[in-house]
């Protein structure tokens, strides 16, 4: 892969008011409420098509066999976040932004931009304070995050395809696995190693992962350990609810479940 260096107030009612007042008052009075449980049934609606369309992504197993392509097993569909390449903002930490044509690659957890006719990766990510596409957010700590969630916290997902290991065949044809790291250490894994063939069967599969944070923060891999450590003195509710929910930190259905309890909880 080519890269280029760029970037409730109460109304009280006078009794002494005729009728038609009393039902201007309580007009006046229900309109916040109308408003609020509006936005209220919009968040619910877009956190539920959120978490349900990233549990449709299955978490299967992809054997990619010896002597074929590996990235001819990942349509374009799967290997990009986003249908085509979006309109998009890349903020650098010293305010220099760039507008590009950009899309998050999964099987190289690369942000990709199109520059004439080639596809380049931004290689100086460091210096990156955000990324900005569509309506979504992503900041840049050991690897892309998308935000998930934000309020008095940031709740970000990392998503990647990965190789998870490389099946070595005995004489009989009885394949044994090995990881990747030990198998392959300093394999390069970059655009030009997908487009090759592989020379034995390698097993990828898609990773998830959850990350919290402060504003402005550094991003801690999200369990329970961390989330506890991120709400002193509210321990106790927060043990109470993850054993009783069964909460599984890889879980979109169990994320969006968990940020509305501690967005609840204050």
């Amino acid at each position: 892969m080519n890269e280029l260096l760029i970037f409730g107030d109460h109304i009280i009612t006078d009794p002494k008011k005729n009728k038609n007042d009393q039902l201007e008052s309580n007009i006046h009075q229900s309109i916040p409420t109308i408003i609020e449980m509006k936005k209220n049934c919009f968040l619910i609606i877009l956190l539920t098509f959120t978490y349900i369309s990233l549990s449709a992504q299955k978490d299967e197993l992809i054997t990619v066999k010896a002597g074929t392509r590996i990235l001819d097993y990942f349509p374009l569909s799967e290997r990009y976040l986003y249908s085509t390449f979006t309109k998009g903002r890349v903020v650098f930490k010293n305010g220099i932004y760039s507008e590009r044509q950009l899309n998050y690659n999964f099987l190289l957890g690369e942000m990709e931009f199109i520059q004439s006719r080639d596809t380049l990766a931004i290689i100086n990510k460091k210096d990156i304070r955000y990324v900005a596409i569509d309506q979504d957010t992503f900041y840049y700590d050991k690897g892309y995050i998308k935000q998930w969630s934000k309020w008095s916290k940031v709740i970000g997902l990392k998503e990647r395809i990965e190789l998870k290991e490389i099946q070595n065949k005995d004489p009989y044809g009885t394949a044994s696995a090995a990881s990747s790291s030990d198998s392959y250490g300093s394999m390069p894994m970059d655009g030009n190693f997908y487009k090759l063939s592989a020379n034995k069967d390698m097993v990828f599969h898609r990773t998830r992962q959850f990350y919290i944070a402060e504003p402005g923060g550094e991003f801690i891999l999200l369990n329970r350990k961390s989330l506890l450590s991120f709400f002193p003195g509210k321990e106790d509710s927060i043990k109470q609810f993850l054993k009783a929910n069964k909460t599984k930190f890889n879980s979109p259905d169990d994320m969006s479940k968990l940020i509305d309890f501690l967005i609840k909880l204050g």
